[in-house]
């Protein structure tokens, strides 16, 4: 057997090790044992939210959350969501919720906006040109030849 074959059998004991790991992580037994009363949870609020609650509705609640203390206090369960797709990794800024006020986008080509009447632009910083004065702010030059 070659290093190469010997490097790839470590390699794929070292994953196989890894995953067996993760997946006892996240479905442990403290995961098993507080999956009905999460549902039952959901189904309460699911109930409650349409307007159909059960009469006995707080006792419910409460025996849920008992349990689950109880179940958290010996072993940490996955608490994700796991109806939602992740986050995409290079996710820099969320996107804002539905229906709210989005900021307009700057047009890249408009430049700085112009200056309120009756004030004095700022000199160009050393190095730069000054932009031409917006059309029909300079007097156009007299014709040639009169």
């Amino acid at each position: 057997m070659g290093f190469l074959d010997k490097a790839k059998s470590a390699m794929d004991q070292a994953v196989a090790s890894v995953d067996g790991a993760l997946t006892s992580a996240t479905t442990g037994a403290g995961s098993k044992q507080a999956e009905p009363y999460l549902r039952d949870l959901g189904v309460l609020a699911y109930l409650e939210a349409t307007g159909r609650p059960p009469a006995d509705i707080e006792e419910q609640r409460a025996r849920c959350n008992q349990a689950l203390y109880q179940i958290e206090s010996q072993a940490p369960f996955n608490l994700a969501m796991t109806s939602l797709a992740p986050p995409p990794p290079a996710a820099a800024t969320p996107p804002p919720p539905p229906g709210a006020a989005s900021a307009p986008a700057a047009d890249p080509g408009a430049g700085a906006p112009p200056p309120a009447p009756g004030t004095v632009a700022p000199p160009p910083a050393p190095g730069t040109v000054a932009p031409p004065p917006p059309p029909g702010t300079v007097a156009p030059p007299p014709p040639s030849g009169a």
